[in-house]
């Protein structure tokens, strides 16, 4: 672990939102600073070959990736990264990580509740500062502005369950850059939890140069 008076190494997680236009987003943790460094939104073809390159370029440590629908894709990404990825699925109740059967291999998974897992990102926007990349050109402004549409879209609404008992639940819409968000958060989180990585020691590094690394993308 590094001492408090060393910077802590910069460490990535990625989350993918699996679709026919996949959600793809990489954050990095500094110490105790966090800052979102990618974001890509390939077409599910292109999707295990695409996330090969930007966990290779960007020095990706953890990786948590939607189960469905597209299960073929989810293993061939998760295949890429064994020891630090997570294959997630909705289920009610509390969080439950271990090794699951997935397409006939035992592979680790995480089961969580859709209204948690992206409550935990929407606090983390409350209370802290979010750092964006600094677009380059217009295509890049153009996903930027997307990005920041979807999770504009995590918005909350009442309903009424069956028994008659009212909550408040996240609206269903276009926020598949959200659910990319919230995964890569989740990623960090199972990297401690699950003991692959030390819990963050305080400090922070520069940010790393403008060059040497994508960051936004719309594909190739």
């Amino acid at each position: 672990m590094t001492s408090p008076e060393e910077p802590s190494a910069p460490l990535r997680f990625c989350g993918i939102d699996t679709g026919e236009s996949c959600a793809l987003a990489v954050r990095e943790r500094a110490g105790d600073a966090v800052r979102w460094i990618y974001f890509e939104a390939p077409p599910i073809g292109e999707l295990p070959g695409r996330c090969e390159r930007i966990f290779d370029a960007l020095g990706v440590e953890g990786m948590v990736i939607d189960g469905g629908p597209h299960t073929e894709a989810a293993r061939r990404v998760y295949d890429l990264l064994p020891e630090g990825g997570f294959i997630w699925r909705h289920t009610e109740g509390g969080m439950a990580v271990k090794r699951v059967p997935f397409l006939g291999v035992e592979r680790r998974g995480v089961r969580m509740n859709r209204e948690e897992l992206l409550e935990r990102l929407v606090e983390e926007f409350r209370v802290g500062e979010v750092r964006w990349p600094a677009p380059r050109d217009e295509k890049e402004e153009a996903l930027l502005a997307e990005v920041e549409r979807h999770l504009m879209n995590l918005r909350k609404k009442r309903v009424r369950r069956a028994g008659g008992e009212e909550i408040d639940v996240f609206e269903r819409g276009e926020n598949h850059f959200g659910f990319a968000c919230a995964y890569a958060k989740l990623a960090e989180e199972l990297a401690v939890s699950e003991g692959m990585l030390a819990p963050p020691a305080g400090g922070t590094v520069p940010p790393p140069p403008e060059s040497g690394y994508p960051r936004i993308s719309q594909g190739r």
